[in-house]
């Protein structure tokens, strides 16, 4: 596969729309399909302005609604991601087998520094578990009898598949019109399906087989876009020349696992939450499962221990480097022993060889998982968010038992109950302004159109915000 062919299928500068002005001017002119870097670059700056990228910095990483500012939020933890994926791509140029990949090298790198900050974008408060709690809350709803007789089931099934990374498609291009490059959009999009399509095993992994490898291995319910983004879907299907994942949404993947599991460490040892002796086990566990012996001997437990002992911050930063430093180098190697393959399918090919970079970060995780996710510090923060997120929902919730006449009146403050319009007011006119559009269009049933409605509009908060909001509709402000 030469450059050329490469380069088309790791970036297309075309957009949905072209570079719009004003509502009267549009210079599609200046879409240059060949210039893909132009593009990516116009992309960064339309992220970086956005509001949903300042709102990142009030969304937790671990740590809920924390006052504390050395502590990670959304905003720093993609901009470690936006790091990681930079230096996954010098790797890959440096490990490269066949194909000389330095003329497309600032191209890649703009593109997963994008990639990098979008990540995380859709995430609604409090992390992942306020992801699983509004999932909760629409499988109950669903569920309802009146709602159930309502939508149809494909939209029931859409609705299940809720998840921040379908979210932030949903919120970058049609909430927010950000009409990003359509290869910019790919290069976020982890499972590149619907859930109509995975549940007709329209998916496609290496085999082609339906979902198949360690990265195509999710359950329906993580389906990478919504019915409502079917169209941009279509879109980067047609000029982007492909129907599996983009290789760059591997990439960030791997970063976005990296970026987590090194800085919660950090932030846990930092708390309290895991000490040093706990540290120098899990150093001594990973020497004994590692067949390479370079990796042994950076992470002896003498040699972190004496770290430790002379500055603990300087020992956090080794451990970070090191652990960084073998996983980078072994996924640009694992990447290139099949190039090919993984430009296609977007899938590394591990079976080649031993990675213990890869390794030793599945052992951290595991680590993590039992010492840091699961302590009564972080459950009780988490306890804090979810009565947040579910007293808010359970107010909002009161606007789908409305006729559709009588929301449409509260929805615009023009009569309906009066509780109801007063909470229908607190929506923003962004949010009310998508679902007037997809109501106009008649693709969906009005009760699918106004779950979405909550669900975009309470997902899109930070933290603070929806502490603020559940204080003022429960009477404690």
């Amino acid at each position: 596969m030469d450059l050329n062919e490469i380069s088309k299928r790791l970036f297309c500068a075309k957009r949905l729309r072209g570079v719009v002005l004003s509502k009267a001017q549009t210079l599609d002119f200046l879409q240059d399909p060949d210039f893909y870097n132009y593009g990516v670059e116009q992309d960064r700056l339309l992220i970086s302005m956005s509001a949903p990228m300042r709102r990142l910095q009030q969304k937790t990483q671990v740590f809920p609604l924390d006052v504390k500012a050395a502590s990670r939020n959304r905003l720093t933890h993609s901009l470690e991601v936006q790091e990681y994926s930079r230096l996954i791509a010098f790797a890959m140029v440096k490990y490269a087998n066949k194909t000389d990949l330095k003329p497309i090298l600032p191209a890649m790198v703009s593109c997963l520094s994008n990639a990098a900050l979008m990540h995380d974008i859709g995430n609604p408060p409090f992390g992942h578990f306020g992801e699983s709690l509004i999932r909760d809350w629409l499988k109950k709803t669903v569920e309802n009898r009146y709602i159930s007789s309502e939508i149809s089931l494909v939209e029931k099934d859409d609705l299940l598949t809720f998840n921040g990374n379908a979210q932030g498609l949903r919120l970058t291009n049609t909430i927010q019109g950000l009409n990003l490059t359509l290869g910019q959009y790919a290069s976020v999009i982890k499972v590149p399906y619907t859930v109509k399509e995975l549940l007709l095993g329209q998916g496609k992994g290496t085999s082609g087989n339906g979902i198949q490898g360690d990265f195509f291995s999710w359950s329906y319910a993580n389906a990478g876009v919504f019915l409502s983004e079917k169209y941009l879907l279509d879109a980067i299907r047609e000029n982007c020349n492909r129907d599996t994942r983009h290789p760059f949404a591997t990439i960030i993947e791997y970063a976005d696992d990296l970026a987590y599991v090194l800085a919660d460490l950090e932030d846990s040892y930092d708390r309290g939450l895991v000490d040093k002796y706990t540290i120098l086990k899990l150093c001594n566990n990973i020497n004994e499962f590692s067949e390479l012996d370079e990796l042994k001997e950076y992470l002896s437990v003498d040699k972190i221990e004496k770290l430790f002992n002379e500055d603990k911050t300087q020992a956090l930063f080794y451990l970070r480097d090191v652990i960084s430093y073998f996983y980078i180098r072994d996924l640009a190697l694992a990447i290139n022993s099949d190039f090919e393959t993984f430009v296609f399918t977007g899938e590394p090919d591990f079976s080649m060889g031993n990675y213990p970079g890869i390794t030793t970060l599945k052992m951290l995780k595991d680590f993590e998982n039992q010492h840091i996710y699961n302590h009564f510090e972080v459950q009780t923060l988490d306890l804090s968010g979810a009565s947040y997120i579910q007293g808010l929902l359970g107010q909002y919730q009161k606007l789908l038992f409305e006729s559709r006449e009588n929301f449409e009146k509260e929805l615009y403050a023009k009569g309906g109950k009066p509780f109801n319009m007063r909470i229908a007011s607190r929506i923003s006119r962004r949010h009310k302004k998508t679902y007037q559009e997809f109501m106009q269009s008649e693709q969906f049933s009005p009760i699918y159109l106004r779950i979405r409605l909550i669900v975009d509009y309470i997902s899109g908060m930070t933290d603070t915000f929806a502490k603020s909001e559940y204080k003022v509709l429960n009477g404690i402000h």
